[in-house]
């Protein structure tokens, strides 16, 4: 009963973050700008990290949240010029903007006791010690982009960037960078790369995703980790039973 109220607000935040994240993976697929999530991943964890070096993270959790989305926009700010005046070299670019987040972080915790730990945080995440407090704006964010993504998404396109800030900021907090990363990509793939229905995006994220949650528990193993691992393999066997079921569907139509 204990694991079960531990681990129900997780598998709500999972849903919560995969909800968000799919149609704005499909947005980042269609735009040919996969890395950007790691690179806004990586500002948003460095804005994070700076206010609690300044201002603690107990006494001051909203500032922790503002500083992060503040960084994620100015990213994301960068990343659209980038993408105006340079779109043939906008990946590269992308990949120097985490590096350059990434060492900054690496710089910012150097010489610090638990620096460690802390950067090892900003990657996993600490998902299994969610509690319903902390869905609020997971919440409310997912709702928010669903509906532009049904009936708004014009609007969508037009201010993805915007959106995409708030949402991977929001998430890095709860999750980290690599379960972030992998909720916004690998669903995605589910469904275009062969052209399938978004169904299999939901599917092979939630599946993946409780499967590597069981996992965590079962073998007492980091739960971002295994969470991650579980949904590629996931998307890897939904591709081999796509690919399957076209070849039996031309076969049947050639008879």
């Amino acid at each position: 009963m204990q694991i079960l109220e531990i681990s129900f607000p997780v598998f709500v935040a999972g849903l919560l973050i995969l909800a968000s994240h799919i149609p704005l993976g499909h947005q980042v697929l269609k735009r040919g700008i996969v890395f950007i999530d790691l690179a806004i991943a990586q500002v948003a964890a460095l804005g994070t990290v700076l206010a609690s070096q300044l201002h603690g993270h107990a006494d001051h959790p909203w500032l922790l949240q503002g500083m992060a989305i503040l960084f994620a926009l100015l990213g994301v700010g960068l990343v659209a010029w980038i993408n105006k005046n340079f779109p043939e070299w906008r990946e590269a670019f992308i990949g120097l903007i985490y590096v350059t987040a990434a060492s900054a972080l690496v710089l910012l915790v150097a010489g610090q006791p638990k620096g460690g730990q802390l950067l090892t945080s900003t990657l996993s995440g600490d998902i299994l010690w969610l509690d319903w407090n902390d869905l609020i704006l997971l919440g409310i964010v997912a709702v928010f982009v669903q509906l532009l993504a049904y009936f708004a998404p014009e609007k969508l396109e037009r201010f993805f960037y915007l959106v995409f800030a708030v949402t991977i900021t929001l998430s890095v907090v709860n999750a980290g960078i690599y379960l972030v990363f992998v909720c916004l990509i690998a669903p995605a793939l589910a469904s275009i790369v062969y052209r399938r229905s978004k169904l299999w995006s939901y599917s092979v994220g939630s599946v993946g995703f409780v499967m590597g949650l069981m996992i965590a528990w079962h073998y007492d193993l980091p739960s971002g980790a295994c969470i991650v691992v579980s949904i590629i393999l996931t998307l890897l066997l939904a591709l081999m039973v796509q690919q399957l079921s076209g070849k039996t569907l031309t076969t049947d139509q050639k008879i």
